[in-house]
């Protein structure tokens, strides 16, 4: 299976839609005051960027985990 194009495409075009659609979803979690829905929408998007960014996205979550006082070495 040729997986080539979807990473082309996620690495460039697909991470700014991504990132959209995260935020919208982060916005309804947050007025709805789901807490967890929050950080799982933050956290999955973080597992998807970073398996097509590499270390620069770990480095913006462990920088946002930390203004919640959680350190985890990111």
């Amino acid at each position: 299976m040729n997986t080539s194009t979807l990473q082309q495409f996620l690495q460039g075009d697909g991470a700014w839609i991504l990132t959209a659609v995260a935020v919208l979803l982060a916005i309804k979690a947050w007025r709805n005051s789901s807490w967890l829905q929050l950080f799982s929408v933050i956290g999955f998007w973080g597992v998807i960027i970073s398996m097509t960014k590499g270390q620069q996205i770990l480095s913006v979550i462990g920088w946002f985990l930390r203004l919640f006082g959680i350190e985890t070495g990111l």
